[in-house]
This record gives structure tokens, C-alpha cells and sequence, in this order.
């Protein structure tokens, strides 16, 4: 009998001995132990602009099931140098940004808290019409189109004065003049300007009006911004509309800060 006990003594206390052991490792492991983090594992960049006049942001993108490591990315911020002004080859420092005191109390060691990256695949602009893609402008044509019979119901009721009781309609709209805008300063974008004849009947009189469409960004990424794309009532001259110089109202507003030219000269219409 004492012999069992003893043994059972000794079993007892090896189990306890090892379970203890067992809560010490995993204190250690999950709360005593130095973890590394690398705290530019999330770091995303995002570049804005264009080649010598681009920016950049980086962003942290941390998504972790575990909540001690997400606290933790939660306060951790980059900055970046130089973050404007920027050009493919150039080399750009991010620092991480953190919360000292939450990473010493999660006992986080944080690594990577500095790293440079070269600057590359920023989008070049155009030196001159030539050298823009013809199916490329023929899809601008088409936001730009999109944009006006998007609108048009917007443009009629708040751009011409109703004589009767129902609301004007749009029954056509002609694109008679597209140019590319070469801007002279690099802080302003490149554009491309499409003047639309708008054709609408007003109680069974049919009149018309001209709408400016700007298409801003142009550059060789062949993206176009349709976020950005933006419209306004044409006011011609009279002299203008006779003479069909359409070129010349482009040139009177933009003729200061960009080089005009020209991409194509037939009107193309377009039905409601």
C-alpha cells in the first residue's frame, strides 16, 4: 500500500511538474518571448502623377486575425523622402512610424524600420499628337460622348431657358472638334478638349447649344480618367459658330497654358 502510494506521489507531482512546465512555455512563447516584426511587410506604395512631377503615399495594409499583431500595425505610419517631385530612378527612404510603448509591452522587436526603394513605371507624357494611339483616342471619343449623353438632361435643364411647359430633349449630339492639350508647365496635366454641337428640340423648335468636354491626364499609361472627366457650357461667339472656328474658342481659353493641336477636324454625330 505504501508503495502505491509513494508511486502515485511521484506521478502526481511529475504531472504537476510537467503541466507547470508546459504553462511556462507557453507564457514564454505567447507573452514573454521577443517577436520580430518586419513592420514594411504591409507597406504599400501609391504613386500619383507623372514622370519628374509625381507623388507618393505609403499606406499601411495590415490585416491579421491575430488581435495583439493588429493592435500593434494599427499605429504603425510611413513617411516617405522625398515623397513629391518624382522621377523613374530615383531613390526613395520610407521610415516607419510606430507606438513604442505598445511594441515593448507585446515584447515586439520591430525590423525593417527603414527601406529605399528606386522610383519606376511612372506613365511619361506625350511630346506632341503624333504620338498618341489612334484606338486609344477613339475610346477618349467615346467617354467623352458617354460623358455628354450622360449628362444632357443635367446640361438641358440647367443651361437653356424653357419657353413651354415641357422639358427640353436632346436630339443629337456632334462632336465637331477634338485637340490634344500639351501643357507648357509641368504642375499641369495634359488634356485632351472635345467641343460637342448639342442639338435639342424646345417645344418642337429645334436649337443648339456647344458643350466643352476636357479629358485631364493624358500620358502614355492609356488610362483614361473617366472620374475626372468634366464638362461646361460652350459660350461662342457668334462669329465663331458662322465660321465654324473652333479651334480659335479652344485657343482663346487655352491658347496661354497649352500648345493646341489638332486631332481631327470631321464632325461625328451622335443620336439621343
Amino acid at each position: 500500500m505504501k508503495k502505491d502510494a509513494v508511486k502515485n506521489k511521484i506521478i502526481y507531482f511529475a504531472s504537476l511538474t510537467g503541466m507547470c512546465a508546459a504553462l511556462i512555455a507557453v507564457a514564454y512563447f505567447f507573452f514573454l518571448r521577443t517577436i520580430k516584426v518586419d513592420v514594411m511587410s504591409s507597406m504599400q506604395l501609391i504613386y500619383t502623377g507623372e514622370n519628374n512631377a509625381a507623388s507618393v503615399e505609403a499606406v499601411n495594409t495590415m490585416e491579421d486575425i491575430n488581435q495583439r499583431i493588429q493592435a500593434f500595425y494599427n499605429t504603425v505610419e510611413y513617411t516617405v523622402e522625398p515623397d513629391s517631385h518624382l522621377y523613374n530612378g530615383e531613390v526613395i527612404t520610407i521610415t516607419a512610424n510606430y507606438d513604442q510603448a505598445l511594441a515593448a509591452q507585446y515584447h515586439f522587436e520591430p525590423v525593417h524600420v527603414t527601406k529605399q526603394i528606386t522610383v519606376s513605371g511612372l506613365p511619361d507624357r506625350y511630346g506632341s499628337a503624333e504620338e498618341l494611339d489612334h484606338s486609344w483616342i477613339e475610346q477618349i471619343k467615346k467617354e467623352m460622348t458617354s460623358y455628354v449623353m450622360d449628362h444632357q438632361e443635367i446640361e438641358l435643364a440647367s443651361e437653356i431657358d424653357q419657353n413651354g411647359p415641357d422639358p427640353v430633349k436632346m436630339e443629337t449630339c456632334t462632336l465637331e472638334y477634338m485637340a490634344f492639350l500639351k501643357s507648357d508647365d509641368a504642375a499641369n496635366a495634359d488634356r485632351i478638349a472635345g467641343l460637342y454641337q448639342v442639338a435639342y428640340d424646345d417645344n418642337g423648335e429645334t436649337k443648339n447649344m456647344y458643350y466643352l468636354v476636357l479629358v485631364p491626364n493624358i500620358n502614355d499609361s492609356k488610362t483614361i480618367d473617366t472620374k475626372n472627366i468634366y464638362g461646361e457650357r460652350a459660350y461662342m461667339s457668334e462669329t465663331e459658330i458662322d465660321q465654324s472656328q473652333f479651334e480659335q474658342y479652344i485657343d482663346r481659353f487655352f491658347g496661354s497654358q497649352y500648345r493646341i493641336e489638332p486631332l481631327f477636324a470631321e464632325a461625328q454625330e451622335t443620336e439621343k
